[in-house]
């Protein structure tokens, strides 16, 4: 302002107001099973990407890349930045652990018509028979029964989830044609003191008497 007979003195200067940037809309499957992976990518390019937690999961700051690291879920931001101006999108990954068979265990010979039963440390899986015209399995109790000889894989499934696979373990289960003992022939009448033979009309088992003070 002029004071004294001056006349008033302006200057000036100007300021350029920039609108914000959009970030976009950010998709990419949302679920990975741990050191798998997945790209998120955004309607809007020429941002970066960053996690919220790299314990979780890792992203290339560029193309989006995602890495599973461990079990949890991570917030993923996408930043779009114009001059002095920045705004940001967001959008979770879950990272699953991956499933486990565990450990088979349960007896892997039986007979014809026998049975055993075959388990896991692990529960909450499913059993099935690689070859059920040897022996079949009850899908849930893990009971195996014997129908004809040979041997037959026998499968554990636990079912993955979160974009993990399924995780398998086997053990194999052998069953074996019953042995005949069969028909047996010779004297059975005899002196005290006097003898005779029996015989089998199959051979290498043993004998055996029920009573030998008789």
């Amino acid at each position: 302002t002029a004071t004294g007979g001056c006349s008033t003195v302006t200057a000036t200067k100007t300021i350029t107001v920039t609108s914000p940037p959009s970030a976009g809309t950010l998709s990419g499957t949302q679920g990975i099973c741990e050191s798998g992976s997945t790209t998120f990518s955004s309607t809007v390019s020429g941002g970066t990407w960053s996690s919220g937690n790299t314990g979780i999961a890792t992203i290339n700051s560029s193309s989006g890349a995602i890495s599973g690291v461990s079990a949890g879920t991570a917030t993923i931001t996408y930043t779009k930045t114009v001059g002095s101006c920045s705004n940001t999108a967001t959008r979770t990954v879950t990272v699953t652990a991956a499933p486990s068979a565990g450990t088979l265990s349960g007896t892997q010979g039986i007979c014809v018509s026998g049975s055993t039963t075959f388990s896991s440390t692990v529960s909450g899986g499913t059993w099935s028979s690689g070859n059920t015209g040897i022996a079949t399995i009850n899908s849930s109790s893990g009971a195996i029964s014997g129908v004809s000889a040979g041997t037959a894989t026998i499968t554990y499934t636990k079912v993955g989830s979160g974009g993990c696979s399924n995780a398998t373990a086997t053990r194999t289960v052998t069953v074996t044609v019953a042995p005949s003992a069969g028909t047996l022939s010779g004297t059975q009448e005899i002196c005290v003191s006097g003898s005779t033979t029996f015989s089998s009309t199959v051979s290498g088992g043993t004998w055996s008497s029920g009573n030998t003070g008789i």
